[in-house]
């Protein structure tokens, strides 16, 4: 078989590290496998970038000012039409289609006109909603769009409202053709069924990662004098990663930090310097002394000892499918603690950490709290990684996509 992938990115991010796995491990398994990918930094053997960045950042000013994702990009879409000319996939894995890289109509006139069977992995929500990636409160999805409650939200529109028209259109396009929907969680999954997508097959695939090279437990005490910090102290990880998206609740662990206070050290990773703003408060002074930022990594190995640090990882988004940093923290034998939304609950049931209600501070303070007090029961660090290494590995979650290619051929 010969699979082409499409994302908007190549193993930077969680959904771009899926694909990154997926491909590799295709490759491995003998199969021919292509990624083209839109945005970021070159990828690896058989992968394509597609887009330039000023096209990029066009199509972002176009779609942040006019209300339209996906209606953009037409060269850099014809650049991937010709790439897919060449490769010829038997199957097309579609990822997140969003991101302003794309042109939907042109790309899909030709998956449609030539009959190429699709599997598509919903990494949120935007495929079947107006615009959003997620739909919060909102149900105007289930029937269409318009008046969209959350126009602010990525990919945002600053001054008009086309969600009542994208809704139809999007619908239009993308419910032709042999089609399976994949999506990491049972939660997105009930969802997709719900949604103009529900007469396809949908089904759940978890998110998988590499838990035999990178994401393991490594010694704590080792990573913590390697790094700087003492043997007996607290440390509360979290990933810092689109904190300036109100979704990802970066206030709820701030506030936890400072709750904490002296009681413990909250790190987090992939803080941007635009982010400063929120460890001051209104006289311009730091609200805590305990947060300890740094930037963004790619080297997996350090998150991974960071993780393995930790004792306990915290994800306060508001909204969230299936977090693969949330695995990688597991996987290297550390608890998490978020709160109950998307596919959150399901990470975290079985032992491997504690879900509150959303946005309720106190409960998300009390149960950092009662794991680094160790007041939970919750499984330990080699038993909390043989679970994660038994469910999501990348080994696994390839093998149930390539079970799903070759079904999808055989139709």
């Amino acid at each position: 078989m010969k699979i082409l992938q499409i994302n908007s990115h190549y193993d930077q991010g969680g959904a771009a590290r899926i694909v990154a796995c997926i491909h590799r491990q295709l490759v491995a398994d003998g199969q021919e496998s292509h990624v083209a990918y839109g945005r970021g930094q070159k990828g690896a053997e058989g992968t394509y970038r597609f887009n330039t960045v000023p096209e990029v950042l066009l199509s972002a000013a176009c779609s942040r000012f006019f209300g339209k994702n996906g209606w953009y990009n037409k060269m850099a879409t014809r650049r991937l039409l010709r790439y897919m000319e060449q490769v010829k996939p038997d199957i097309v894995h579609l990822h997140a289609l969003h991101g302003y890289y794309l042109n939907f109509p042109m790309l899909f006139h030709y998956i449609n006109g030539k009959e190429i069977p699709c599997v598509w992995t919903f990494h949120d929500c935007h495929a079947f909603t107006g615009n959003c990636g997620y739909f919060f409160d909102c149900e105007k999805w289930k029937t269409g769009c318009g008046r969209c409650p959350y126009p602010r939200n990525y990919p945002a529109s600053q001054w008009f409202d086309c969600t009542e028209k994208m809704w139809r259109q999007k619908r239009e396009l993308f419910t032709r053709g042999r089609k399976v929907i994949v999506t990491p969680s049972r939660w997105l999954t009930e969802q997709a069924r719900q949604s103009y997508f529900g007469n396809y097959p949908c089904v759940t695939i978890h998110n998988g990662i590499d838990t035999k090279q990178v994401f393991y437990p490594r010694d704590r005490r080792a990573c913590r004098e390697k790094y700087g910090f003492e043997r007996e102290e607290k440390l509360v990880l979290g990933i810092a990663v689109g904190y300036r998206d109100q979704r990802k609740g970066a206030k709820y662990i701030i506030q936890l930090a400072k709750n904490l206070g002296s009681g413990a050290r909250v790190i987090l990773i992939g803080w941007n310097q635009e982010n400063d703003a929120l460890l001051k408060g209104s006289d311009g002074r730091k609200i805590t002394e305990n947060i300890v930022t740094l930037p963004n990594t790619a080297d997996a190995d350090m998150l991974a000892e960071y993780y393995s640090l930790a004792d306990v990882f915290v994800i306060p988004s508001l909204a969230e499918n299936y977090a693969t940093t949330t695995l990688e923290s597991m996987a290297c034998g550390t608890p998490a603690v978020g709160f109950d939304v998307g596919g959150i609950p399901e990470q975290l049931a079985g032992g491997r950490g504690i879900a509150v209600q959303a946005g309720n501070q106190a409960q998300l303070d009390g149960a950092v709290r009662s794991v680094l007090a160790g007041e939970e029961k919750l499984l330990g660090r080699e038993a909390l990684a043989a679970v994660i290494r038994e469910e999501n590995s990348m080994e696994r979650m390839t093998e149930a996509y390539e079970k799903v290619y070759r079904e999808l051929c055989l139709k």
